[in-house]
């Protein structure tokens, strides 16, 4: 059964979310599937000005997104642009949508927990295992826990990936003892 909402996401996919891009019902049926409830659900969308006919060739209607009848995401949750005050309460709705979709940000507690929970008897951890179980890319992890972990852990050289020094791969961390 397919919902209101994944029909409007699946618009705002084809569309790029700009309006001057038409699509058809049988685009819309290769992202939601082909069902009868996604005919009554552009009729619905239609009378609440989400989208609109842009023009007919023959049965076929193409559509487009209505720009005007689509509220921005700031207007929903009640953020108007102007002074700085109002600029506060739209990064607040933008930092909760981000952390709705990707999560918290992780921190150096998180990279610290998660290496307790992972290490083996003798206190080792490969890299990979760890940026995995945190869910970074590579790229992401480097760029936020390199310096920490050279400076708070013991590089060994192995693994697949890992931080690079002097030609070599040390993949392999364990906690310095102090």
């Amino acid at each position: 059964m397919v919902s209101k909402d994944e029909v409007k996401n699946a618009i705002l996919k084809i569309t790029e979310g700009r309006g001057d891009i038409e699509f058809t019902r049988n685009g819309l049926y290769q992202h939601t599937g082909k069902s009868k409830k996604v005919d009554d659900i552009l009729e619905e969308l239609i009378k609440e000005g989400f989208i609109k006919v842009s023009r007919t060739a023959g049965r076929a209607k193409y559509y487009v997104l209505n720009i005007e009848g689509a509220k921005p995401v700031g207007e929903e949750k009640g953020v108007k642009g102007g002074d700085k005050g109002d600029m506060e309460g739209v990064k607040r709705a933008l930092r909760e949508v981000l952390e709705e979709y990707f999560g918290k940000p992780k921190d150096f507690k998180d990279l610290d927990r998660v290496y307790e929970e992972m290490k083996d008897d003798l206190g080792y951890v490969q890299i990979k295992d760890l940026r995995e179980q945190l869910g970074l890319t590579l790229e992401q992890f480097m760029a936020k826990f390199r310096d920490y972990v050279v400076k708070n852990y013991e590089l060994i050289p192995g693994g697949k990936e890992g931080i690079i020094n002097s030609g070599a791969v040390y993949g392999i961390i364990r906690k310095k003892k102090v």
